[in-house]
């Protein structure tokens, strides 16, 4: 698969000519020459997915590598793991840097940078013909709900979703579509964005219908709390704020990931 490093460069470019002048309590020069490995959800491009060739992609892991690349840091960015896992691996220490929904039980093992990247709006999707109509998370109790491992949706809904008798875990967002196609799911919780994108790419538009939740909510960057970075945490924090906060920036990385997503998803298809 051909990847495509433009935007890699012109983030990198922009990052270093607008971020130069900046002055940090903790010299930032001293992080050259470091590696530190990220890890994300595969299940919501275009903000955070996996290439099938094990590269972390996405507006998030965009930023990432925008924070860190200029600095000298070596962003280590192949994962072969699910969701779950890359959390585990996190909260071992194992990997450094990590993006989602913030949450108290991810504070325990990570802490997260105070500017907030995307916002989120959490969809229902359902078979089209069985529609439902979201009220609350606990009216769904009794429902055949498909959720991706390591998903979370908010400490509210967390705590509603582990009472749930008929909840079905998958490692891939493919499968919970593709089962609630068939009818074997009554409804899937996830990102209105990334399902969008899905559903196009598996083909399965006009089968699957959706409705917006109460949750909308932001990504969020977060750094082990056992990761060598953690002694350049501020200036880390300070050096995010000053990017995002460039015009345009976050716009241009989702129309440069949707369509690095639809590619690569072609790309794959036409390899079977």
């Amino acid at each position: 698969m051909t990847r495509m490093y433009g935007i890699r460069g012109l983030v990198g470019f922009v990052c270093c000519c607008s971020l130069s002048v900046t002055t940090y309590a903790n010299d930032l020069s001293d992080l050259k020459g470091m590696s530190v490995r990220l890890c994300g959800t595969p299940a919501y491009p275009p903000v955070s997915w996996v290439t099938p060739d094990g590269h972390v992609e996405g507006v998030n892991a965009d930023i990432i590598r925008a924070l860190f690349e200029p600095l000298g840091v070596i962003v280590d960015d192949l994962q072969n793991s699910n969701w779950h896992r890359c959390l585990k691996e996190v909260e071992l220490g194992n990997v450094d840097v990590v993006s989602g929904f913030r949450n108290e039980a991810r504070k325990q093992f990570v802490t997260y940078l105070d500017t907030p990247l995307i916002s989120e709006s959490i969809h229902m999707y359902y078979p089209i013909d069985s529609p439902i109509t979201f009220e609350s998370w606990s009216d769904m109790a009794d429902w055949r709900i498909g959720v991706l491992m390591g998903d979370s949706f908010g400490d509210g809904p967390d705590e509603a979703l582990k009472g749930f008798s008929h909840l079905e875990w998958v490692s891939t967002q493919d499968q919970n579509l593709l089962k609630l196609a068939d009818g074997r799911l009554d409804a899937v919780p996830m990102g209105k964005l990334s399902g969008q994108l899905q559903i196009a790419t598996l083909g399965l538009e006009g089968l699957l219908g959706d409705t917006p939740t109460n949750v909308n909510d932001f990504w969020y960057i977060a750094v082990s709390k056992k990761s060598p970075l953690m002694p350049w945490f501020d200036e880390i924090n300070a050096r995010l704020k000053q990017l995002v906060e460039q015009p345009d920036f976050i716009a241009g990385l989702l129309d440069q990931q949707q369509a690095l997503y639809l590619q690569t998803m072609q790309q794959k298809q036409g390899e079977h």
